[in-house]
């Protein structure tokens, strides 16, 4: 019992090793890689947001202040992927909730913070 043990604990690190980290969402080959992309494009887009407010985003582009976030989250793209691949929202939040929570900590104002939100959400 304690070798067969032993053997699953060794097939899952192995698997876990192995997996490739994905960050382009075209190249998802099936919704988790999907949602590793996602991790990846939330971590520039909280790069990008890092401390700053609504406001200061507006003074910089009064017409279109998400401009620069809207660019980087690829919203198409990770649509028309989810679809190829048969991920449901609904399944891609579950996996988003466990994949996402360790971005909260790297989420510096109230800003980074609400654009994770609905990432977390899923976590309660």
């Amino acid at each position: 019992m304690r070798y067969k043990a032993i053997f699953f604990t060794l097939i899952l690190f192995t698997f876990s090793c192995s997996s490739r980290s994905i960050s382009d969402p075209t190249q998802a080959k099936d919704c988790s890689e999907l949602v590793e992309a996602g991790k990846a494009v939330a971590e520039r887009v909280l790069e990008r947001l890092d401390g700053q407010t609504l406001e200061e985003l507006e003074a910089a582009n009064p017409e279109e202040p998400l401009a620069p976030i809207d660019y980087l989250m690829r919203v198409e793209e990770f649509e028309n992927q989810a679809g190829v691949l048969g991920c449901g929202k609904d399944q891609l939040r579950l996996q988003a909730c466990s994949v996402y929570a360790d971005l909260e900590v790297k989420a510096s104002g109230d800003l980074a913070r609400d654009f994770l939100a609905p990432y977390l959400e899923s976590c309660s």
